[in-house]
């Protein structure tokens, strides 16, 4: 394998380019990766944005006053 930064040989086991200290990058990003990222992160049960975004709609004075007494991390 090659340094994709300078071209130097990297062995198997290397995490950085010893001649120009890149990162060794094996795996890249692909479209499903990043398409699953972003449902995991975004659209996942446990994920607090929504459940804010879903509170600041049905019950907004509840979390606005939660925001301004400090709550940040009720959901």
């Amino acid at each position: 394998m090659d340094c994709k930064n300078c071209g130097y040989s990297l062995r198997s086991d290397y995490s950085f380019c010893p001649a120009c200290g890149a990162k060794v990058i094996r795996n890249r990003i692909t479209m499903k990766q990043l398409s699953h990222d972003i449902t995991d992160r975004y659209f996942n049960l446990d994920n607090t944005f929504l459940k804010t975004f879903l509170h600041l709609f049905t019950q907004p004075e509840i979390v606005i006053e939660g925001y301004f007494k400090g709550i940040r991390r009720k959901y």
